[in-house]
């Protein structure tokens, strides 16, 4: 039996979001200047390491989802 479209969909933004979240857990603690928009200090590398474990979960969950076909 075929997947219907949303649900393939939704397990493709899963992948590329979990991406995204871990990119921006990366760039926080690699970028050295916050421009005053971003936080700073410890504050900064604590909200990385959140967005870099969302971002593993989220694309753990998405492959998952995928062996359930």
């Amino acid at each position: 039996m075929r997947q219907p479209t949303s649900g393939l969909l939704s397990r493709y933004l899963n992948i590329f979001m979990g991406l995204a979240y871990m990119g921006g857990g990366i760039f926080l603690i690699a970028s050295s200047q916050s421009f005053g928009m971003l936080p700073s200090g410890a504050l900064r590398y604590i909200f990385a390491a959140i967005l870099l474990i969302y971002g593993a979960f989220r694309m753990l969950r998405g492959f998952q989802r995928f062996r359930d076909l």
